[in-house]
């Protein structure tokens, strides 16, 4: 959606979700980690930190604050014996994504929940980043070799391809 068509209160939502409770969660637990001498966190982004995406600036952006928290506290507390790990999954068949009927068939390239998370979870503490799923990164790559400008202008198609789904869909409700 466009900034002024999207409601305060789901604005207020996406910042206190990727923002907030990031930070929070994460400064209720590190102490008590860092004592122990161990313990594992990771922080969920997404493929939208690529670059800055139109129709979706705040989540984007949301996300960026999560890949940029994660990077630092990596750096802060991996020396306590702390895994920190930043997870940038791309599209995958859930309720989140019902805007679009495209994305609700599972596939190579958009997996269900169930085969991404245990594809994720494989991959804890083996890298400080991935995108979860085999597939998501070799797209990540692919798409990280284009230009910012390109990628903009790719996802602000694929946005507006998205939002007319969206509409389209729910034309009869």
């Amino acid at each position: 959606m466009y900034l002024g068509e999207v409601p305060d209160q789901e604005l207020w939502d996406i910042i206190n979700i990727n923002v907030g409770a990031v930070t929070m969660m994460t400064k209720m637990i590190i102490e008590e980690m860092k004592n122990k001498g161990r313990g594992a966190i990771v922080n969920v982004s997404s493929g939208a930190e690529l670059q800055p995406l139109p129709l979706m600036n705040v989540y984007s952006a949301s996300k960026v604050y999560v890949k940029s928290f994660t990077m630092a506290l990596r750096h802060e507390y991996s020396k306590y014996g702390i895994t920190v790990q930043h997870l940038s999954p791309l599209f995958l068949n859930t309720k989140m994504n019902q805007f679009s009927n495209r994305l609700q068939e599972s596939g190579l390239f958009v997996p269900d929940a169930e085969t991404y998370a245990k594809s994720a979870v494989n991959l804890l503490g083996r890298v400080d980043h991935t995108t979860g799923y085999w597939a998501h990164g070799i797209q990540y790559f692919f798409t990280t070799l284009a230009p910012v400008w390109i990628r903009i202008y790719v996802g602000g198609y694929m946005n507006r391809t998205f939002r007319k789904d969206y509409f389209r869909q729910n034309k009869n409700s």
